[in-house]
């Protein structure tokens, strides 16, 4: 066995991991702003929301995306982008357009099909919690005490997120 078997490839973002049906992925990505300047982020896929902070520090969340209401995940060939590049996609959430740009093609379909896969598990698991046999979250639906994480959980749920971006 040569030297070069024994070797591990190197690590690379986005970083993605599929555990008990749960899809997690976290990476930089370019998120286009409003007024078109483009701003490093780190995104990360948390439950069933794509939040993004300014840096892999995660010290101040700046927006949690609610997956399920999200509309249209889609990739953007490269002759649909006026600087030509690939690795871009969007999400639409209500009437705002979030454009990101990954590294490469692969990688901005990576994070489409992902996004689309955790989408997909919470419009359903909400169909199931809304169905007469479901039980309910004390913590959340009023009937009990509420811990401070779970504020969290329920800004969260019912949030469109943060408003500022």
């Amino acid at each position: 066995m040569s030297s070069d078997e024994n070797k591990k490839p190197p690590v690379t973002a986005p970083e993605f991991v599929h555990l008990q049906e749960e899809a997690v992925l976290s990476g930089y990505l370019y998120k286009k702003t409003r007024d078109g300047r483009w701003q490093r982020r780190w995104f990360e896929t948390n439950g069933v929301y794509l939040t993004y902070y300014k840096s892999r520090k995660m010290e101040k969340l700046l927006a949690a995306l609610s997956l399920p209401q999200v509309g249209d995940i889609r990739l953007i060939p490269p002759s649909e982008d006026p600087e030509k590049k690939e690795g871009l996609f969007a999400l639409e959430l209500n009437t705002r357009v979030y454009t990101l740009r990954a590294k490469s093609e692969s990688e901005a379909q990576l994070w489409v099909n992902t996004l689309r896969q955790i989408r997909q598990q919470g419009i359903a698991a909400t169909a199931s919690s809304d169905s007469p046999s479901s039980t309910k979250n004390s913590a959340t639906d009023g009937s009990g005490p509420v811990k401070e994480e779970d504020k969290n959980a329920q800004w969260m749920k019912e949030s469109r997120g943060c408003g500022c971006c």
